[in-house]
């Protein structure tokens, strides 16, 4: 028997039955992923939708040092409570030390010159007939030893200058508080001028030391400046947690921010902006053992007015 007629024919059924396998295959529908954490939904009827920020309720403070020198040490930790002028951190004093003994030694100098120049002049003083000398020579003492005195105030002020300066070397927090972060390390050297802290998020984390007051803490709120208008003063809003919708609580309306100012793109970047303004909103909420942060961005729900009829 002549088999090989029949292999052409193998082959096409072959190609048939694949062609309808993957055929078959390629049009399986996927089973429909469940979704554990549904997209938030406002609570109320009506509502305006808005990106929200954690910070602190004294809002974040950048914590800075006043002087070019090198840090000495630093006394907290990331996550550590301060009271109101607990240490933070010090900055090498051995500069200014040395100041203070030249302004000690000066200050002495000119209590001995006060003194001598006194002595002298109340040698004039004593003088029974005042014109045993120039009225020249009389004037020239008395305002001598004025000079002196005032160079003694000097001195003394220069010193106490010194004095401040060295205790301004110890970094003190404002108010109480938790630290939110430490970027400085012993041995660094921070320049006033290059710290650039302005209200932006993204700048923040350039301080040395962040921290604020957490209890309770605060949401700063962005309002597209479209819906700007439906805005209310002292309106319900209620937060909900990206990535778990079931974690959400009510907030406590404290005050607008009454400027509008361009929205800035939460990447970082100072520069990045788009094109859109916001009016910023605060509100505040005690944290209790919800799982949130200081610099979490959720989404907010404030109650608002119903739109117009026929409004798009």
């Amino acid at each position: 028997m002549d088999y090989r007629k029949w292999i052409l024919p193998s082959l096409a059924i072959i190609g048939s039955m694949t062609a309808l396998l993957v055929v078959f295959w390629s049009h399986r529908t996927e089973p429909t992923p469940l979704i554990i954490f549904p997209a938030a939904q406002s609570p109320y009827e009506h509502a305006i939708y808005g990106a929200g920020m954690i910070e602190a309720s004294t809002e974040n403070i950048a914590i800075g040092t006043p002087f070019i020198e090198p840090i000495a040490e630093i006394y907290v930790t990331k996550g550590d409570n301060v009271q109101a002028g607990d240490a933070l951190l010090k900055q090498d004093t051995r500069s200014l030390e040395a100041q203070e003994q030249t302004a000690q030694s000066q200050l002495s100098a000119a209590q001995i010159n006060y003194e001598n120049l006194k002595t002298q002049f109340s040698f004039y003083e004593r003088l029974t007939d005042k014109r045993a000398v120039s009225e020249q020579s009389y004037s020239a003492a008395y305002y001598a030893m004025l000079q002196a005195q005032e160079q003694v105030k000097v001195a003394e002020t220069t010193l106490q200058q010194i004095k401040t300066d060295i205790e301004r070397s110890t970094i003190r927090a404002p108010v109480d508080g938790k630290i939110l972060q430490i970027n400085a390390h012993v041995g660094e050297i921070y320049a006033p001028e290059s710290y650039g802290i302005t209200q932006s998020y993204s700048t923040l984390p350039t301080a040395q030391i962040l921290m604020g007051t957490i209890s309770p803490l605060q949401m700063r709120i962005d309002i597209d400046e479209e819906d700007c208008w439906r805005f209310r003063r002292g309106a319900q809003a209620t937060a909900f947690v990206r990535g778990n919708t079931k974690i959400h609580f009510p907030m406590k309306f404290v005050r607008v921010e009454p400027y509008i100012i361009p929205k800035t793109a939460f990447t970082g970047e100072t520069i990045e902006r788009i094109d859109t303004r916001v009016l910023q909103v605060l509100y505040q909420f005690e944290p209790m053992d919800l799982p949130i942060y200081p610099g979490q961005l959720l989404d907010v729900f404030i109650e608002a007015p119903a739109l117009p009829k026929g409004h798009p």
